[in-house]
């Protein structure tokens, strides 16, 4: 177990947020109040969730127990895991916890120094891809001249864990190169098959809307949030196992997500035709319990599972 699982596993989001709002449980075994994050008036707006979240109806404000301190108390996520770790009496001195911060800390200026250049690919998001200004300020796109993850140019996506954090990168190529994308490699910090693109963003807007869209790739993914939709994106052929259970484990948080499955057309894309039955096989292996839909493709996939 990690540090911010450890100290997760530690803290009572409950009690974390009695310290700085009163709370009344409602029908459903949740806790509402005051928003201490934006400090509303409304009694009710702000909901904890017994299982380790909670949620603002009014500011939108979302997250677990590191999240709510965070954004009480203004502190940046890693000084707040300290702050908690002494709290709770949780070592903070793990060297995977070390160096996994230090990677976010140079990731953070990477991600700061690719966007100052993302003007030479603006016109490309623009015009080619339909992002606005917004979406391409929002989700931090980049340029490289060269050098980073390969010798050639091309866009920088970077890849943010359930937390925010920077913890990767994407770099697409523009030219004719056989490679389209190349992604930073797993290490201690990143894991692809573990991680949902977008997921920290999506949260909040599927806790509202009761629906999570699910998409292959970067670019249909933030085309999707850029039309207010909840969408993630599992960044490969077809999710991974911990991908399914990232999902599972929101519906049974939330209680009503309903998943939308839009993948590459499969009328007219071979490969994603043919990568559907799989990817049905796999949500009822690991997804049990989440209502899910295709309405690309309605009679091959749909199912209330």
């Amino acid at each position: 177990m990690d540090v911010i699982d450890e100290l997760l596993d530690k803290i009572d989001i409950v009690e974390l947020a009695r310290k700085y709002t009163d709370l009344t449980p409602d029908h459903g075994g949740a806790y509402r109040g005051k928003c201490p994050i934006h400090h509303g008036h409304n009694e009710s707006s702000f909901v904890v969730y017994p299982e380790g979240r909670y949620y603002c109806f009014s500011c939108h404000s979302s997250g677990n127990a590191i999240q709510l301190y965070s954004g009480i108390t203004g502190e940046p996520f890693y000084q707040a895991v300290e702050k908690l770790c002494e709290e709770y009496e949780v070592s903070s001195n793990d060297k995977d916890f070390v160096k996994q911060k230090e990677t976010v800390g140079r990731n953070t200026r990477l991600a700061h120094r690719f966007h100052k250049q993302v003007g030479q690919v603006r016109d490309y998001l623009n015009k080619s891809r339909g992002l606005t200004d917004e979406t391409i300020e929002d989700f931090n796109l980049g340029y490289d001249y060269g050098g980073f993850m390969g010798s050639y140019s091309g866009l920088i996506i970077p890849i943010q864990d359930q937390y925010g954090r920077i913890v990767g990168f994407s770099k697409r190529r523009l030219d004719e190169g056989k490679l389209k994308y190349r992604n930073s490699p797993d290490d201690g910090t990143f894991f692809k098959g573990r991680i949902l693109f977008n997921w920290h963003r999506a949260v909040k807007i599927a806790r509202e809307t009761g629906k999570l869209h699910l998409v292959e790739g970067y670019m249909d993914c933030m085309a999707a949030h850029q039309q207010g939709l909840a969408c993630v994106a599992y960044m490969s052929s077809k999710p991974t196992k911990y991908q399914w259970e990232l999902i599972s484990k929101l519906n049974r948080q939330f209680k009503s997500i309903t998943l939308i499955l839009a993948t590459d057309n499969p009328m007219t894309d071979k490969a994603g035709r043919l990568m559907l039955p799989r990817i049905r096989e796999d949500a009822l292996k690991y997804a049990a319990g989440v209502p899910i839909c295709c309405p690309i493709y309605p009679d091959e996939v749909n199912h209330g599972l």
